[in-house]
């Protein structure tokens, strides 16, 4: 078996795309990156074993950048030791997402009630793009980008709460939540019914209706977080 065909059987059994294929400059950041960036949108699934020979050669680098990267991965709660066979992709534990889910409902509740009482200067036109791009994504069908829209949504009510501690407390959980909203929205039927949501966030907000954004926002994590027990646990 030549070189390429070895490696083109590697890719399509590992389930990497030639996207993943990353130039050889400060290749730890760029192999941690890129490994993060497929496990949290599902190209490395949950329980995929992560062997290095794999990936290294896969990815077109070295060992070293791959174990580093690795090392990272896992304090980050991504990659998850697999006995003596190396490490995996983290599973999605229903109960954990739970747990994440029950303080992001409060987290977002403050923001969007910090936000409404705050309407700092370009939170309205931040929404309205934000929203717009949203309805892009469902008009379009684009899985990647309403995630991307969601993702901004959620940012934007923390950037413009003016606590900068809710941002970082988020930050902690968010590549776990970035995964759980992956679950969610690959079911195309909820779409509409999601970004509702987020449309009457955003008219609660900058009508300065403090308490009703804070319930919305509220109501919204937590349908998100029945949204993905459901997901995980259909056979």
């Amino acid at each position: 078996m030549t070189q390429n065909h070895r490696s083109a059987l590697l890719n399509s059994e590992f389930g990497i795309h030639n996207s993943m294929r990353i130039e050889k400059i400060d290749l730890i950041n760029q192999v941690y990156e890129t490994l993060k960036h497929n496990i949290i949108n599902g190209t490395l699934a949950a329980e995929t074993p992560l062997r290095q020979e794999e990936l290294s050669e896969s990815l077109g680098v070295s060992r070293q950048p791959i174990s580093h990267a690795l090392v990272l991965l896992e304090r980050e709660g991504l990659v998850t030791e697999l006995g003596r066979k190396g490490k995996m992709v983290t599973p999605v534990r229903a109960q954990h997402l739970s747990d994440l889910y029950q303080v992001r409902a409060e987290l977002d509740g403050l923001a969007a009630s910090l936000c409404a009482q705050n309407r700092t200067p370009g939170l309205e036109e931040t929404l309205e793009r934000v929203l717009e791009q949203g309805r892009r994504a469902i008009s379009e069908n684009s899985l990647e980008l309403l995630l991307l829209a969601d993702i901004e949504f959620h940012r934007a009510l923390y950037t413009h709460s003016g606590n900068p501690e809710i941002g970082r407390i988020a930050d902690s959980s968010w590549n776990h939540l970035v995964r759980a909203m992956h679950q969610v929205l690959n079911d195309a039927s909820i779409h509409q019914a999601v970004w509702s949501d987020h449309q009457q966030i955003a008219e609660a907000i900058l009508s300065g209706n403090s308490e009703q954004a804070r319930e919305l926002a509220r109501s919204h994590a937590n349908s998100s977080a029945e949204l993905t027990a459901k997901r995980l646990t259909i056979p």
